[in-house]
């Protein structure tokens, strides 16, 4: 019986079929995982126009591997060694969907690498995670079994089957090319034909989560491997900035020496920053006119002080702050290089005894090993907490919750009253997914505010989630005071690491914006009075380095591209990277793309050349006392 079915050979169609089931789990499992995170719905063209576009790019990319091994090659192991390499990719991605809400990437691959990569899905195994790693073993079992039983049939598949699948993999390789260009728009002759409203998973955002999970993903490897492969900054001495003075000008930015008049103040020994994962300004009222005024009580009595254009310029967590400590848009060049004009660094070479506290595992991602190489002396997370008894039973999900990480930041800054310390704290209450259990934490109850604006669950949970991290940062500072550690040598900075991973869940929060980068917080406090600074003015990122050496009296780097806010006449750029494109924002308003591959002028070229470099200037020694009147 067995004899006979093995010498029976189906028709091709079928035979290429029955090869699509294992691909079918894997595709399955995948956008089931996303459902959640990307905030699929059913009832839109959008939607069904990146399900029918990923299926079919990649059961066509699947099918072509298969028969190139066997055909050609005329090995089965080989093609069955390709459909588990291809379900690997796949259970990846899944992986990165459930927890980071994103796929995986050039970061990913050259700065995590396989081996943290493997060691953050240990760190974070969950049902889910079990469940995608059996489907995984099932689906590379029975494509397994499947191309070994009709490794004949594959063999003998005329050769026109290849040309047809290669240039239906050529077409969907160049569909998004075309869409990107506005001559290949599915969805919008959908939409006319049948006269269906724009909604839903239709908005933009929506549709670039859909294009991520649509994309095929041996594609997306082989992008993150070859074409955007990641390469450190090319270091330069800042001398070489005089040649570029016209460019510097016509894009606005402040390379080179600054020479800002001093502020007056007397020097910070203690500065304590909350660098809150994932906290948009637009989280916070009064600051979001459309939220209710109880809901972030603390944050709305810094009114006077809160920067209400501040803008984030890179995401996730490792890129932010990459950004924030160093001055420098490009993201990639910074994780690979050794972080030459490092904010910490300088902070180090001052004296100043620095910290890296952290609700999650500090093996995270090698936060640990990243942020040291950053100029942290210290970085440690729930790997050392769970150690300790009394926090134990405050560790679930992504690590130590809020409130008992503030309160170990207290305790480190009662017990370096007499030395110079940074503290740079890293929450991980705000992250995606918000918490949902706060063991026996105690919290106010909900304002019945919160409830009446808005009738969307998860809306309704990410700002009960805001409510409570307003309280514990509320409850952080008077504690502070209560113990006199709120001095005039003391400086708090209230920003965030990045903004929200933009979602369908956020358009139901009233007043949320849909753009990828928006506002984020940026407010000081501090025991002496702190000068004023007009809260209108637009910065971003790249200023926050520049104004803490301001704010210590102490010379900017001329390799930095930000400028202090408290600079009298404050013009610096925002500049980003989306893509393969430098997007500059100038404080007129002025919107610039300049593409790094193809630069049109000299001005676009040096723009381009200054972007994959850093300027350095090492830190002396010995740095000028700070500037008093």
């Amino acid at each position: 019986m067995i004899k006979r079915l093995k010498k029976f050979t189906p028709p091709v169609v079928l035979l290429l079929l029955l090869q699509l089931l294992p691909l079918l789990i894997q595709f399955t499992m995948l956008w089931i995982t996303a459902w959640g995170p990307f905030h699929l719905s059913f009832d839109t063209v959008k939607f069904w126009e990146y399900l029918v576009y990923g299926w079919s790019y990649a059961a066509t990319v699947y099918l072509l591997g298969i028969l190139v091994f066997t055909k050609y090659l005329r090995s089965w192991w080989l093609a069955s060694a390709f459909a588990w390499l291809y379900f690997l990719l796949y259970t990846i991605n899944a992986g990165f969907v459930y927890y980071l809400e994103t796929m995986i990437g050039p970061y990913f691959v050259w700065i995590i690498g396989p081996t943290s990569g493997s060691a953050y899905f240990l760190d974070f195994i969950t049902k889910w995670i079990v469940i995608l790693i059996v489907f995984f073993v099932i689906s590379g079992i029975l494509a397994k079994w499947l191309i070994w039983w009709n490794a004949k049939a594959l063999a003998a598949i005329r050769s026109r089957w290849l040309v047809v699948l290669s240039l239906l993999t050529f077409l969907f390789w160049l569909a998004p090319i075309m869409r990107d260009r506005g001559s290949f728009q599915v969805a919008t002759a959908v939409t006319h034909a049948i006269n269906t409203p724009v909604q839903g998973a239709w908005r933009k955002d929506s549709a670039f989560e859909l294009l991520k999970l649509a994309e095929n993903p041996l594609v997306i490897f082989g992008r993150a491997m070859i074409v955007y492969r990641l390469k450190p900054l090319e270091p330069h001495p800042v001398g070489d900035l005089k040649a570029m003075s016209g460019s510097l000008k016509t894009w606005h930015l402040p390379l080179g020496p600054r020479n800002y008049p001093p502020l007056g103040l007397k020097p910070f020994n203690h500065i304590i920053m909350f660098g809150t994962e994932s906290l948009s300004l637009d989280f916070l009222a009064p600051y979001n006119k459309s939220l209710p005024p109880d809901l972030t009580p603390f944050y709305a009595s810094l009114t006077n002080d809160m920067l209400l254009n501040y803008q984030c310029v890179a995401l996730p967590t490792q890129p932010g702050l990459a950004v924030t400590f160093n001055s420098h848009p490009n993201i990639a060049g910074l994780l690979t290089s050794a972080y030459e004009n490092s904010l910490v660094k300088y902070l180090d070479a001052q004296g100043y005894d620095t910290y890296f506290l952290m609700s999650g595992p500090e093996t995270f991602l090698d936060d640990d090993k990243l942020f040291k190489k950053m100029g942290f002396k210290h970085v440690i997370g729930s790997v050392t907490w769970e150690k300790d008894p009394a926090l134990a039973p405050f560790i679930e999900d992504r690590g130590l919750m809020d409130q008992k990480l503030y309160d170990i930041m207290l305790d480190y800054l009662a017990a370096n009253r007499d030395k110079k310390i940074f503290i740079q704290i890293m929450n991980a209450d705000t992250h995606t997914p918000p918490r949902a259990y706060y063991s026996t934490l105690e919290y106010p109850p909900y304002p019945a505010s919160l409830t009446n604006a808005t009738s969307n669950p998860y809306a309704r949970r990410i700002m009960s989630t805001i409510f409570r991290h307003d309280y514990d940062v509320g409850q952080t500072i008077q504690k502070m005071r209560d113990r006199n550690l709120l001095t005039e040598d003391t400086l708090v900075i209230f920003t965030a690491d990045h903004n929200f991973p933009h979602n369908e869940g956020l358009n139901k929060i009233p007043g949320y914006p849909s753009q990828f980068f928006i506002r984020l917080p940026l407010a000081f406090i501090s025991g002496q009075p702190l000068p004023h600074v007009d809260v209108n003015d637009s910065f971003s990122q790249l200023d926050f380095a520049p104004t803490i050496m301001h704010l210590l009296g102490q010379p900017v780097p001329d390799g930095w591209w930000g400028e202090s806010i408290f600079s009298p006449h404050p013009a610096a750029a925002t500049v980003s990277k989306f893509g393969r494109d430098i997007n500059v924002t100038t404080d007129d308003g002025t919107k610039m793309t300049v593409s790094m591959d193809h630069p049109r002028n000299a001005a676009e070229k040096d723009l381009v050349t200054l972007f994959n470099s850093v300027y350095t200037n090492p830190p002396p020694d010995d740095f000028p006392a700070p500037h008093l009147n």
